[in-house]
């Protein structure tokens, strides 16, 4: 439908919107309306500003506690370095909601008591990070500790991968019973030159249909 209708984009744990500014300006008022969502009010009220100053008429801000958004009629999530399993709650609600997503974890350890909505028969359902990947707890503790070893680089990484991979498996699990079960969702994990940020990897959702 890109081209047919302004897309919706949810920016979770946004901030004060450097990403997502940049998107709404980027895009354009008559493509695409953004949403940034933080628990900082901080943030978001400079957020705001700075977008207002840059005269965009196409995003709003929001703080408030991004696990228990409604999101109806979401077309694409995106998260820009989401703490810990703040990156599990967005790929909840984009399974959810049956949007597509760019999401870029990081700090693998933060935000641990964080919940994430599943699809369920009614309405989501709000589960344990590892219930959402169906990891045993200790061992995902220590498969975190190993991504945030600061000394060597290439154990860090494998840990990292296998982080991500364990949350596109459960994306993909759970994508039949999300409101698009008859879309042709290709879940993969990117990466971006390490120059940037040690955290270089990112989770991207694409298909064909919505």
């Amino acid at each position: 439908e890109y081209g047919l209708r302004k897309l919706k984009v949810v920016d979770i744990g946004g901030g004060k919107g450097l990403l997502s500014n940049l998107l709404a300006e980027t895009f354009g008022d008559d493509t695409v309306e953004v949403q940034v969502v933080d628990i900082s009010k901080s943030a978001t009220k400079n957020g705001m500003m700075t977008a207002l100053r840059r005269g965009l008429q196409n995003i709003q801000y929001s703080a408030q506690d991004a696990t228990t958004l409604d999101l109806d009629g979401v077309d694409v999530v995106v998260a820009l370095h989401a703490c810990g399993a703040l990156s599990d709650v967005a790929l909840g609600h984009a399974v959810c909601h049956g949007a597509g997503f760019v999401i870029c974890p990081c700090c693998f350890r933060s935000n641990p008591h964080l919940r994430v909505s599943i699809p369920a028969d009614d309405s989501p359902q709000l589960v344990t990070p590892e219930e959402w990947l169906s990891v045993e707890p200790s061992m995902y503790g220590q498969l975190k500790q190993v991504a945030e070893i600061q000394g060597d680089i290439n154990m860090a990484s494998k840990a990292m991968h296998t982080i991500c991979g364990l949350r596109a498996m459960a994306v993909d699990r759970l994508w039949h019973n999300s409101r698009c079960r008859g879309a042709e969702l290709d879940t993969t994990i990117k990466a971006f030159p390490i120059g940037f940020s040690t955290r270089n990897l990112c989770l991207v959702g694409t298909f064909d249909n919505k």
